[in-house]
């Protein structure tokens, strides 16, 4: 049965890998990525140390942050046009904090976190006294409250990618579209999102690297997963547990479906969210979260994948109403505990063409039962992706996982050549061909090797994982890199440090007031004073 999930090229976009403007603009392509890791002990224990100072303030320091917890570290790279420069970063910030974790630390490589201790003893993340500090503190305590902190230890790398303002202004002088340039572009990064939802269940099948966790992880909770030894749990077929209804998810938020459909309907969507108190959370104090809706920001929404906005001064829902989309965030990455950082270049080549052929490829608006049946089938990748023979529903029946997916790749081959021809280069198509062989055997996926190696090695997944997150922290460490990257990342430590002071010394109004302005919401989008 042909799939016509799977939404082939039509010819007028055939048509336009003709123009030689736009390939021309495709060498502006900007991508970024940021990695979540946790501070370790020799033991595969959650680290009970401070954020190192050393590191600077992870308030203010714009590339060496945190994310739930104390000890979860966040490293993001800016959005570059080339590719090696964006690795070279991630190098760079790897190297930066391994030389100065203290000696008994190391960097957790996977997904899925270490040996958890009892809720009361992981601490959230502390960013200083300044009202900005507070509130994220205060976020970070309702997820807490809402979510559990386990889960909140799960990490992940997202992928941020965005087309030139030139290609789309191409695209939308070839399809002759009547909306404001502004407005199409915003237009076509949802289309994007659109098709990434349909086909989004090819990245947790090729890359998922979360087919086991440590038991802490499941402590009072009643799962599905079956024992692999005394410490670990695991789902034999599993690419992804961090991306199954066990990992980063919300049964709330299920319950109040965000539209990708349009950027209006999006916004009405989230804001109808952030401004309806949820049943589950009005019993909690204002100490214990932000406020009682659904969501308490707008990062609170989950998904696999996001449009975004760059904006200092307005708080996301009004920069992207008032100036639209500038980007997408791809979530869905597992931590690779087989790669130094997590995620590769050739890895990238790949999500470079995938993201380009959502954005050409037909993408009619989502259904319900369309929603309904993507659910389905991420949760049946993430949980049962290498079985043999595991049928995946689709808008024409059940078809076999293989035979979609080698349907989408033979869809994204002429993406991935143009782009090649963009850039004199071959990684495009290669990246393509290289994840085709996984289809043919899934023993080459992420996920089975790492099962692979906790069996051939009688190795625990805390044992595994630990192993080579030793072997990767080794080589952070005695990595070479750029002078000049070295002494700008010194900089900005002391830099960050000195932003955090001022901000602590200069408050011009009481958390409660700071808190009150904060959760004033307008589904309008009229008022433009609310900042970030």
């Amino acid at each position: 049965m042909k799939n016509t999930d799977v939404k082939y090229l039509e010819p007028s976009m055939l048509s336009f890998f003709n123009n030689e403007n736009a390939m021309s603009t495709l060498h502006d392509i900007r991508r970024g990525i940021e990695r979540e890791l946790i501070r370790t002990t020799p033991e595969s224990r959650l680290s009970n140390l401070p954020h190192p100072e050393e590191l600077g303030s992870a308030l203010t320091h714009p590339y060496i942050t945190t994310d739930f917890a104390e000890a979860q570290l966040e490293l993001v790279t800016p959005a570059m046009t080339e590719r090696k420069t964006t690795f070279d970063s991630l190098t760079s910030l790897h190297h930066f904090v391994a030389t100065r974790l203290p000696d008994n630390e190391i960097m957790w490589g996977a997904s899925m976190p270490p040996e958890l201790p009892n809720d009361d003893e992981i601490k959230i993340a502390a960013y200083g006294t300044s009202n900005a500090g507070q509130h994220k503190v205060r976020y970070r305590e309702g997820l807490a409250n809402r979510y559990g902190k386990r889960m909140q230890l799960i990490s992940g790398i997202h992928y941020n990618f965005s087309l030139p303002d030139s290609f789309w202004e191409i695209l939308h002088s070839h399809i002759g579209s009547e909306l404001s340039l502004n407005d199409f572009i915003s237009e076509r990064y949802f289309h994007l999102i659109r098709n990434v939802l349909r086909n989004g269940w090819i990245i947790p099948y090729l890359f998922g690297a979360s087919p086991a966790v440590d038991k802490s992880y499941l402590v009072n909770q009643e799962h599905p997963l079956r024992i692999f030894d005394e410490d670990t749990y695991y789902l034999p077929w599993a690419t992804s547990l961090r991306l199954s209804n066990m990992g980063y998810s919300s049964n709330e938020q299920s319950l109040y479906p965000t539209s990708f459909n349009s950027k209006q309907e999006y916004l009405t969507d989230l804001c109808h969210a952030l401004t309806t108190p949820s049943a589950r959370y009005t019993h909690l104090n204002t100490e214990q979260q932000l406020n009682g809706s659904v969501l308490q920001l707008e990062n609170e929404l989950y998904g696999s994948v996001r449009p975004k906005i760059v904006n200092d001064q307005l708080r996301p829902l009004y920069a992207m109403c008032h100036h639209g989309i500038q980007y997408i965030e791809l979530r869905s990455l597992d931590n690779n505990p087989l790669l130094p950082l997590g995620i590769s270049e050739d890895q990238s080549y790949f999500l470079d063409a995938f993201l380009t052929y959502n954005a050409l490829a037909p993408s009619p608006e989502l259904t319900d039962s369309e929603r309904e049946l993507i659910a389905r089938r991420q949760e049946l990748v993430a949980t049962e992706g290498r079985k043999e023979g595991l049928l995946l529903p689709t808008l024409q029946g059940d078809i076999e996982l293989k035979d979609l997916g080698f349907e989408l790749l033979d869809a994204m081959i002429p993406v991935a050549t143009w782009l090649d021809n963009a850039f004199g280069a071959q990684g495009h198509k290669q990246g393509v061909e290289r994840e085709r062989v996984k289809f043919i055997d899934s023993k080459l996926t992420p996920s089975s090797k790492i099962l692979a190696m906790m069996k051939e090695e009688k190795l625990s997944y805390k044992l595994a994982t630990q192993r080579l997150s030793e072997v990767h922290f080794k080589q952070h460490k005695n990595v070479k890199i750029n002078e000049e990257e070295a002494v700008n990342l010194t900089r900005l430590v002391t830099e960050s440090l000195i932003k955090q002071q001022q901000m602590e010394a200069q408050q011009d109004m009481s958390f409660d007031e700071f808190i009150q302005k904060k959760n004033y919401l307008q589904c309008d989008c009229e008022i433009e004073e609310v900042v970030a």
